[in-house]
């Protein structure tokens, strides 16, 4: 692994945290799943993190279900908007389903969503920080 390549993975609340954590130099590779409040609020109150991207210094890769009721599909488009208009390495990925898509846990667990995100999570990290996951 490249001793200086970090890579950072949230869930839920999580995938704020790290959309917020990629914006430390040391932070190579982001995968954020279906972070919400990421257009409307930050951990500790301020502005909200959105504001944050011009900062995102590696690639991030953000899931979202389509059908979850907490984001909506107007702010997985302004967080994609945002990475575009300030050219951050990123690709956003949306699958048919509902918030928690990917925890076998929970009855909105998608088996066939969960699985592809993974894989693409796996190449992702592969790739950017050049370990084998």
């Amino acid at each position: 692994m490249n001793g200086d390549a970090i890579g950072s993975i949230g869930f839920c609340f999580g995938g704020h945290i790290v959309y917020l954590a990629a914006t430390l130099p040391e932070i190579k590779a982001t995968a954020s799943f279906y972070g919400g409040g990421i257009t409307n609020s930050t951990p500790g109150g301020g502005a909200p993190t959105i504001t944050r991207t011009p900062d995102i210094k590696g690639t991030i890769y953000a899931f979202f279900g389509t059908e979850d009721a907490g984001i909506p599909l107007e702010q997985t488009q302004q967080i994609e908007a945002e990475l575009e208009k300030y050219q951050i390495p990123h690709q956003v990925f949306r699958y048919p389903g509902e918030h928690g898509f990917f925890c076998n846990h929970r009855g909105s667990y998608n088996a066939l969503s969960a699985a592809d995100a993974w894989l693409k999570v796996k190449e992702f990290f592969e790739k950017q920080l050049q370990a084998k996951v």
